[in-house]
């Protein structure tokens, strides 16, 4: 018998384990916190019609109707009126949608996950999952978490929910730098986006607000609308008229 013949066969190279222990995990979630969007509690819809009253000119327009009311001008007080209560409707508008703009970033997230525990593929509620474990992924899931992929095959993502990306887009495994812009991070899937085709396995980098979808929910909830240059000019003059207007009225009254 030859040497070769005689030779025992090489071992198999073993299989990667992926995933974390029950222990860890949990550690982890009480360290990390719930995989969760989180957002403050929801405004009364009175709050943001209140703040539509809050600048000088619609008060200076309210004095207005009102002294046309009382000189008997009725097609002017409700002209001014009429302006009043369309330009509250529509500030209301925005910031009533603007608000519960979070509430429909929330509906995008999945709410379970098929990840590695212990060695064993495992259903688990998504606000459970915690960085460093292993989502198992395959065609028609809802991707839990912000993750790299340690595997892939075929693997296709639905990211128009995150990038505007309407085609699918195509995953591999390999590293890209951390300066590759979000919608070229082929290497990475994101919480919110769906499996389109192919199947996975990648380890979770970042959960609830720390997510890019995270981000976006934190921009939402705390963007505020600077007042335009003609905003801020037309305060200045509403402030100037006002003064006007209350020495005026003294004058008149102080003549009587």
């Amino acid at each position: 018998m030859s040497a070769a013949t005689g030779a025992a066969a090489p071992a198999p190279a073993p299989e990667p384990r992926w995933g974390l222990e029950s222990r860890e995990a949990e550690a982890r979630l009480r360290q990390h916190g719930p995989n969760l969007l989180t957002r403050e509690q929801p405004r009364s819809a009175w709050l943001f019609l209140g703040r539509q009253f809050r600048g000088g000119m619609v008060w200076l327009l309210l004095g207005a109707c009102g002294v046309a009311a009382l000189l008997g001008e009725g097609a002017d007080a409700v002209a001014i009126a009429t302006i009043v209560v369309l330009n509250a409707l529509v500030g209301f508008l925005q910031e009533y949608r603007a608000d519960r703009a979070v509430l429909a970033l929330r509906a995008l997230t999945a709410p379970s996950a098929r990840v590695l525990r212990d060695g064993v593929s495992a259903v688990i509620p998504a606000s459970q999952v915690v960085p460093g474990d292993a989502l198992v992924l395959e065609a028609g899931d809802v991707v839990a978490a912000d993750a790299r992929l340690l595997s892939a095959h075929a693997l296709l993502t639905l990211e128009a929910a995150l990038t505007g990306e309407s085609t699918p887009v195509d995953k591999r495994v390999g590293a890209l730098p951390d300066s590759t812009p979000l919608a070229e991070r082929r290497d990475r899937v994101f919480m919110g986006t769906s499996v389109a085709a192919g199947t996975a396995v990648a380890e979770v980098m970042a959960t609830g607000m720390d997510t890019e979808l995270g981000r976006i929910a934190h921009l939402v909830r705390t963007a505020q609308e600077p007042q335009t240059p003609l905003q801020e000019r037309l305060e200045g003059v509403t402030r100037m008229l006002l003064v006007l207007c209350v020495a005026v009225g003294a004058l008149v009254a102080g003549l009587g």
